[in-house]
């Protein structure tokens, strides 16, 4: 599509190039800002969906039309399946209007460039997409690949600047021939073929790109925005997967620092021969108020109290040491070594509590798991990260399957005047049904040997009635094992042929880390899709919670035993709790309710994976009937029902 470059002050239109050396009118000085003439999708979302749309995606193409492509903000709930990323494409994109879609996984890039070629392919239009990845993923330099992220970046900076890299010629400009939407693939393979980093190329093509994938660090952290010259300001923001946005904002603008690294920062101070005293005492404030026990402390004191360690004032310890970093890489650089400095990880976390709203902050002295003591600095209000992006942005799209209570999830985004939708799912509503127990609950008062054998009885009495394959969630590692070794104690779970079964169906237990989680979960979809089926025992927000998939026979029933509270023993939710009832009587409890029915809904969404998929669930726990409004649209089919203390199940409503 043409580049339409015009200033809205005096409507003079400039070329590509004028922009590029200098963002400013010709003629009356004003910023100017990116546009695109749509010049041949006059027939809006209906010309370029390529599928026969269901009556509740159009109306999700249409207000996203109307809402997103008018400069507003959409928080939108819809099921998994429904189509959503083609969707929005699909409304976004006869705006004319260049598109930030930003996502959390790999599989979910492949998904929006999919998607693109798609619509190209029966539109005829030639709408270009790229992947802005990040170095590790696009860097053909076997030296700086397998760095982490900063490390890689010092490497790359070196290499370049002493033309080391084979790689190292930059594409400044997007190069002639190459196809409109640019996979990881592609970039790869180009960038050989050129003899040009593929990662400079992709940076190239995204400044007249019609469609920017990116990573989510890309859209929140500003250093990393700047760096990548990404700009938000005239783009529409597409948000996918944006049900755990609130904690992407607080991570974003929350840090921590850890006596290693302040040790490690003093090596490199007396290396450029740099007093180290005020480290040091630093490092020893650190200790001496870290115990096994996490310590809270209010950030209002904080900054005075890393003062009066150190014996001076952040802002000019900040600023002696800016300087000493430099000195540090160049030393570095000159010695050949990858030029990473830790001091200036010290910089930055002083910088912030130097800088920071304090009433919006906590400060906790922990210990990790490998015995180092630290400091984290955490930021409470995640509108600090999310509202100055989402009001940069020429309209944002915020989008999931659990997103419910929306009222409530925009409000602790800062988002309160945002339009907020949720849309009917596409499924089959008769072949999802959803029974409650109230029989049973997972209450710590109440979580008892008696209870949990009702609790195992109760899933074994419907796992017979389940084809194929099963999940089972629990809400810690360690609850999972103690009902496990209860049932088995207990003739619940039996074992057959040299394997645990459960109702009939053999177990897998969910993999303590990444590689045999993948193996066990392997297994378990082969059992699973056979007549006998299968039971997978999960963890909420483990794993298997979020982001795995177990489509058509791999899950056609999901257990969900008790409700997945955070912990309220963790400081840091008893924090969040307060920090949100300071800013509304009540919105503590109610942030905490949600936080758990969302990491509920989660779980159950892995089981419905696309327009005719369907899943049995069964929710073991008397509060899933007091907040049934909290469970999404989507997973209570034809209405929610009830187990009777009797055993009869019946209509809830």
């Amino acid at each position: 599509m043409p580049i339409v470059i015009r200033c809205k002050a005096c409507e003079r239109t400039h070329m590509p190039e004028e922009y590029e050396e200098d963002r400013f009118c010709r003629s009356c000085g004003a910023l100017l800002v990116l546009e695109r003439r749509a010049t041949s999708t006059n027939g809006g979302w209906r010309k370029l969906f390529p599928y026969e749309p269901y009556a509740p995606q159009v109306e999700f193409m249409d207000d996203v039309e109307r809402i997103v492509g008018g400069g507003g903000v959409l928080v939108a709930e819809a099921c998994n399946g429904f189509g959503k990323t083609a969707s929005a494409l699909s409304a976004l994109l006869p705006t004319g209007r260049p598109i930030v879609y930003a996502t959390r996984t790999h599989e979910q890039v492949r998904q929006v460039l999919d998607e693109v070629s798609t619509i190209n392919d029966k539109s005829g239009e030639r709408f270009n997409a790229v992947n802005l990845a990040s170095r590790q993923h696009l860097c053909l330099n076997a030296e700086c690949r397998g760095l982490p992220n900063r490390e890689a970046q010092e490497l790359c900076r070196m290499l370049r600047e002493s033309d080391s890299c084979k790689w190292g010629s930059e594409a400044t400009s997007s190069p002639r021939g190459l196809p409109p939407v640019m996979t990881h693939k592609d970039l790869i393979s180009t960038g050989r073929r050129m003899g040009v980093c593929p990662y400079y190329l992709a940076r190239a093509i995204s400044k007249h790109c019609t469609v920017v994938v990116v990573p989510y660090a890309y859209v929140f952290d500003g250093q990393v925005r700047a760096s990548v010259d990404l700009e938000l300001s005239g783009r529409v923001l597409v948000l996918d997967e944006g049900h755990n946005l609130d904690k992407v904002g607080q991570e974003t603008m929350s840090d921590t620092l850890s006596e290693p690294t302040l040790d490690s920062a003093a090596e490199e101070l007396k290396a450029v021969r740099t007093p180290t005293k005020p480290l040091k005492s630093l490092a020893r404030h650190i200790r001496e108020h870290t115990s096994e026990v996490p310590t809270l402390r209010p950030a209002e004191t904080l900054q005075r109290d890393l003062e009066l360690a150190i014996g001076a004032d952040l802002p000019s310890v900040i600023e002696r040491y800016a300087e000493a970093v430099e000195k540090v890489r160049a030393l570095k650089l000159q010695l050949g070594d990858t030029p990473v400095s830790h001091l200036n990880g010290v910089v930055n976390f002083l910088a912030l509590v130097s800088g920071s709203s304090k009433e919006k902050y906590v400060a906790l002295y922990r210990r990790d798991q490998r015995g180092s003591n630290g400091l984290d600095y955490r930021c409470m209000d995640p509108a600090l990260a999310v509202g100055p992006v989402v009001e940069e942005a020429g309209g944002a799209l915020i989008m999931s399957g659990t997103l419910s209570p929306l009222d409530l999830f925009a409000d602790v985004l800062g988002l309160r005047d945002a339009e907020k939708r949720a849309y009917r799912p596409i499924q089959n509503s008769a072949k999802i049904r959803t029974v409650v127990d109230p029989r049973v609950t997972t209450t710590y008062r109440e979580r008892n040997g008696e209870m949990i054998l009702s609790i195992g009885r109760s899933i074994a009495s419907q796992l017979e009635g389940v084809d194929n394959g099963a999940l089972i969630f629990f809400p810690q590692r360690g609850f999972m094992s103690s009902c496990l070794d209860a049932w088995g104690s207990n003739g619940v779970i039996e074992a057959r042929r040299g394997r645990l079964n459960i109702g009939g169906k053999p177990i897998f237990i969910e993999g303590a880390d990444a590689r045999s989680n993948r193996e066990t979960v392997a297994r378990y979809k082969r059992f699973a899709v056979t007549p006998g089926g299968a039971v997978l025992c999960c963890v909420f927000r483990g794993r298997n919670s979020e982001g795995s998939n177990f489509p058509g026979r791999q899950a056609r029933g999901i257990f969900l035993v008790g409700v997945p509270y955070a912990n309220y023993g963790d400081p840091l939710v008893r924090a969040q709790i307060g920090y949100y009832d300071r800013l509304d009587e009540g919105l503590g409890r109610r942030w905490y309710t949600m936080d758990a029915f969302r990491a509920a809904n989660q779980a159950m969404g892995r089981g419905i994976r696309g327009r005719d998929d369907w899943c049995h669930y069964w929710l073991l726990d008397r509060r899933y009937a007091e907040n049934i409004d909290l469970v999404s649209e989507w997973a209570l089919g034809s209405g929610p029902e009830i187990i009777q203390a009797d055993g009869e199940i019946s209509r809830m409503f």
